[in-house]
């Protein structure tokens, strides 16, 4: 599996752009229970904020191990990692898989459609991947912000689609200083299963990237 660095080379910095949604939608203007369309639209749109709050759990899970295989379960027992990887189970469908595109053009899925199985577990390999990344890129924290949500459900499969910017904080360890904010475009493939709404397939279309240095380092390399 290809690092960062290596699938997006336009981009100067090791970089998986991955999301906190801290508001999704509109607030609902009228009183009383919404009708059952409504609370279908807002469960679906909620995908983005559940994904969101796994991959920052992640972001700060900086005593975890990276440069593990994809189905390595070493973290399992790192508290933030457990929470990001609980938070991908609450809104991954089974045969969730993940496409990474920049400026349009696809660079890699996981899980590899070329391997996988009935046996893959999908949210393990995306957490897998997700914490390789943002140790290997040396990340404290990131926070990911979430907006103009939009969706289209019919029965039970729909898409939802959202803008991303996404603050990536690095670590005073880290050989960069300062942050890496990333914007781009999230469409979600969505699915009705086990009586709530769940992401099949998300792709994430990075359309910016932005190194702001802070002051510099002696600790990086």
């Amino acid at each position: 599996m290809p690092a960062l660095t290596e699938v997006l080379g336009k981009v100067p910095v090791t970089v998986l752009a991955v999301l906190l949604g801290l508001q999704v939608g509109c607030a609902d203007g009228e009183q009383g229970a919404p009708a059952a369309g409504d609370r279908g639209t807002r469960e679906a749109e909620q995908l983005v904020v559940c994904y969101a709050l796994g991959t920052d759990a992640l972001g700060r899970a900086v005593d975890a191990v990276g440069g593990q295989p994809l189905d390595s379960t070493m973290n399992l027992e790192d508290p933030a990692f457990a929470e990001g990887l609980a938070h991908y189970r609450r809104c991954f469908a089974g045969e969730f898989s993940f496409t990474l595109l920049y400026d349009g053009e696809p660079a890699l899925t996981v899980p590899d459609p070329a391997t996988r199985s009935q046996d893959t577990d999908a949210a393990l390999q995306w957490a897998n991947y997700v914490n390789n990344s943002f140790r290997e890129a040396g990340y404290r924290n990131t926070q990911h912000h979430m907006g103009s949500v939009t969706s289209s459900l019919n029965g039970s499969s729909g898409r939802v689609q959202s803008y991303l910017i996404a603050t990536h904080t690095y670590d005073d360890a880290a050989s960069a200083t300062g942050a890496l904010v990333i914007g781009g475009t999230y469409v979600d493939d969505v699915t009705r299963e086990r009586d709530r709404w769940l992401i099949r397939a998300r792709s994430l279309d990075i359309t910016s990237s932005l190194h702001i240095p802070g002051e510099e380092n002696p600790n990086g390399s």
